[in-house]
């Protein structure tokens, strides 16, 4: 098929996070599962994509408009682009109060809790978890945004619920969940959105 999409990805954080700003918005795309364990990713095959050896990739083949595209920010960026409305709102102050949240989640939890994660690789298990406590304490935080609103950045579901859904499904056994009700709420409406399942699955 011309112009078709490929997703190339595993059972990651990262890799989840593109597949469902995909589903969400509505773009059609086949999955492609990479193997890490067998290290796949560092084959030939991967690298002729991304030079970096990682996942998630998104590659459009087809005369005139193939394009190769990595990290999975850029992915939900290109996939909230393609579908104006759905994953951002149309309103400058609505739209730059999304970018506000998906920043929050990507800087505050997210680069922090891979930061801990890169030090529990090395060995460094107690810096690794310290670090990692900011990560969830900022996660834990994050409740506040939904003190007002149904969802992280307002009325609207965008990129800042999908960055956020995906770090609290991994950090979800530290968040004593009966003593934030709002993110219990909010975590369990995302869960069940029929776009953000098949995303879990794209890999599986």
């Amino acid at each position: 098929m011309q112009n078709a999409l490929e997703l190339y990805g595993a059972l990651t954080g990262n890799c989840i996070r593109a597949a469902i700003a995909l589903e969400e918005a509505g773009i059609a795309y086949t999955a492609r599962a990479v193997n890490l364990a067998a290290g796949e990713h560092q084959g030939q095959a991967l690298r002729s994509l991304n030079p970096f050896g990682k996942v998630p990739v998104l590659v459009r083949r087809g005369p005139g408009a193939e394009f190769v595209l990595a990290q999975s920010n850029a992915i939900m960026l290109f996939a909230a682009e393609s579908a104006p409305t759905t994953l951002l709102p149309t309103d400058p102050v609505a739209r730059a109060r999304a970018y506000e949240r998906f920043f929050y989640f990507l800087t505050d939890v997210i680069a922090v809790s891979h930061g801990a994660f890169r030090l529990q690789q090395i060995g460094a298990s107690d810096q690794a978890k310290a670090i990692n406590e900011f990560a969830v304490a900022a996660l834990r935080e994050s409740g506040g945004f939904l003190a007002s609103s149904p969802f992280m950045a307002g009325e609207a579901f965008s990129i800042a619920d999908i960055a956020a859904f995906t770090i609290a499904r991994a950090l979800q056994d530290a968040i004593e969940w009966d003593e934030h009700a709002e993110l219990a709420r909010w975590y369990g409406e995302i869960e069940r959105r029929p776009a953000v399942q098949r995303g879990l699955k794209a890999f599986a």
